[in-house]
């Protein structure tokens, strides 16, 4: 037996992880004699464990209790769900590979007692398991992990936190990993999800991403409980434009500030810079500072200064950055470290 990762208690070792991404997805796939993205169909019920493209979309599901739920997919972007007295189970429709992208969905989630809505997926180097939670039961998914702050979203406060998976089953087998979370305070189940808003947040908080090798599906999960859900995805599946990506274009970067370490009239701040989908040769960041604030040394950068503003460039071995590559420079100033400096829009030098 193993432990949930939500908290939900004890269960079987043979999770979801063995049968989503990676080469068992492809094989899944290629046996299941389905048509190719983006040709339409008629729906297809799924009970059993499955993998592939539908419409054009990306679809996981796994259950534990065959049987006890079914997956129906629908339209393009569209899945309904309804499961009964399950131990078990998780599906949606998504893409193959997660991105920064804008994540638009509506529809409807009833999931009776423990379950949740949810944007989920996983990066590989570091390996980790993220969760974008819109709506869920009485339980809390995130509340067993250690909380790391908040960040606002198309109009909600989600509460960020971070938990540690040790040798549990995951898209590269039996590894320890971490899990991310950012849950949606005010719940619900329709929106715009801006998935670099959370990205950029979880690094801002020490809790870096690897890169998106890995599917991302708008998911319902249901641990013994009965309930329901009927979610729609706006935009295009992997046969289409792939979502609305909000990564930098070509040639750009986007850039992100935290404090590190503060003290009486003193502090630390880094900042990370991460190339957009053309990679970068050479950037340049501007960080603004109070007035009574004075960068006293700095690191990983080289700065110019024009009244209270701080332009920080490549110190040389970290200036060229391919796509969705990341560095960061760092710097201890002197006085209070509230207002926070703030970064400009990072270009390409």
């Amino acid at each position: 037996m193993s432990e949930s990762p939500h908290g939900f208690g004890p269960r079987p070792v043979s999770r979801r992880r063995f049968v989503l991404g990676g080469a068992g997805a492809l094989a899944a796939a290629a046996g299941s004699g389905l048509l190719l993205p983006g040709t339409a169909r008629a729906d297809q019920v799924l009970t059993s464990n499955a993998t592939g493209t539908y419409n054009g979309y990306y679809y996981s599901f796994w259950t534990d209790d065959p049987g006890s739920v079914t997956m129906t997919l629908g339209a393009a972007g569209q899945y309904s769900s309804r499961w009964s007295n399950t131990n078990n189970w998780v599906g949606g429709l998504g893409w193959s590979n997660g991105s920064r992208r804008s994540v638009t969905y509506s529809g409807t989630f009833d999931p009776g007692s423990n379950g949740y809505l949810a944007l989920y997926g996983w990066t590989s180097n570091p390996l980790v398991e993220y969760y974008i939670v819109e709506n869920h039961g009485p339980y809390n998914p995130g509340s067993a992990g250690q909380r790391r702050g908040t960040v606002n979203d198309d109009g909600g406060t989600y509460t960020i936190y971070e938990s540690t998976r040790t040798n549990a089953p995951s898209v590269e087998g039996t590894r320890t990993f971490q899990q991310y979370w950012s849950v949606r305070n005010s719940k619900r189940s329709s929106g715009t999800i801006h998935t670099g808003t959370h990205f950029d947040a979880w690094e801002a908080a020490g809790m870096p991403m690897g890169a998106f090798t890995y599917y991302m599906i708008m998911a319902t999960e249901g641990y013994q409980s009965t309930g329901s859900s009927n979610v729609t995805l706006g935009g295009g599946g992997d046969g289409g434009d792939g979502g609305t990506p909000t990564t930098p274009p070509p040639g750009a970067c986007s850039a992100t500030y935290r404090t590190t370490n503060a003290w009486n009239n003193g502090f630390n701040g880094e900042v990370t810079i991460t190339a957009g989908s053309g990679g970068v040769s050479g950037w340049s960041v501007p960080v603004t500072l109070a007035g009574n604030q004075t960068i006293v040394s700095l690191w990983n950068g080289t700065a110019s200064r024009s009244g209270n503003v701080v332009t920080v460039t490549p110190a040389g071995h970290n200036r060229t950055l391919s796509a969705g590559q990341s560095t960061s420079f760092g710097f201890t100033a002197s006085g209070p470290s509230s207002p926070a400096p703030s970064v400009g829009s990072c270009g390409a030098g």
